[in-house]
């Protein structure tokens, strides 16, 4: 849930500021840090119970989060961004919802 309260917290300076101000970066960086902590700790989470016991459509939507993602840095500007972005932060959601539903159901 701190991912994506950052997140929008970065957006919304990216919108209200404008990219290339300090502002804008500084929100960057702390979306960076959770969002890459919220990976690192799912991934874990993932290894941990045994990636044998993991639902498939959990690792499919990680895996499609992950290429949504590096498609993000692949195109930076405009509507092919836009779209990577915003499929990035549906399947990673998707996936955190999927592996929390598969974790209260054990």
């Amino acid at each position: 849930e701190l991912a994506g309260i950052v997140s929008f917290a970065y957006h919304y300076t990216q919108l209200e500021f404008g990219k290339n101000r300090s502002e804008v970066r500084l929100a960057l960086l702390i979306d960076y840090f959770c969002a890459g902590s919220a990976l690192l700790t799912g991934g874990v989470y993932m290894v941990q119970a045994g990636i044998t016991s993991v639902p498939i459509e959990s690792l499919v939507s990680a895996g499609v989060a992950v290429v949504c993602l590096s498609l993000c840095w692949v195109w930076e500007f405009g509507y092919p961004y836009i779209f990577w972005h915003s499929l990035w932060h549906i399947s990673s959601a998707y996936t955190g919802y999927l592996v929390g539903q598969d974790h209260l159901s054990r």
